[in-house]
């Protein structure tokens, strides 16, 4: 019985290189795995984006209040900014908008245009 307890634990020397070998393609194969699962939980950019812009906000809000002094009175200045930031956005969205409008009616006028020069017989079929 005791005998047992004195027996070497470790593998015999013949067997290393098969052990090394396989030791190695384990490494690889969970390097590998590994890779793949940190690609796998950064994929998101948009979700990234959106954390990184709440978590300014946050921090932003939060300097505002130590600068004031108080959350109340700092809140009070981020809705007043923001209120003002909005009255002068409308405009120029609302004229971005129009732009745009414009551009795509003009763009569907010079493709119709185009269509009905190109010397292609538009003429519907059962009128011929």
């Amino acid at each position: 019985m005791w005998s047992r307890f004195r027996q070497s634990r470790t593998r015999p020397v013949a067997n290393a290189p098969a052990d090394a070998a396989r030791l190695e393609e384990a490494f690889e194969q969970g390097r590998r795995e590994g890779a793949r699962e940190e690609r796998r939980r950064h994929r998101h950019p948009v979700r990234n984006l959106l954390v990184g812009v709440t978590a300014l906000a946050g921090v932003g809000i939060l300097a505002t209040a130590a600068w004031y002094g108080s959350f109340g009175r700092g809140g009070e200045v981020v809705d007043a900014r923001l209120a003002v930031a909005a009255d002068r956005a409308e405009p120029t969205v609302r004229a971005a908008v129009d732009e745009a409008g414009a551009a795509l009616r003009e763009a569907g006028r010079d493709l119709q245009n185009e269509t009905d020069d190109s010397g292609l017989d538009t003429t519907p079929r059962d009128e011929l």
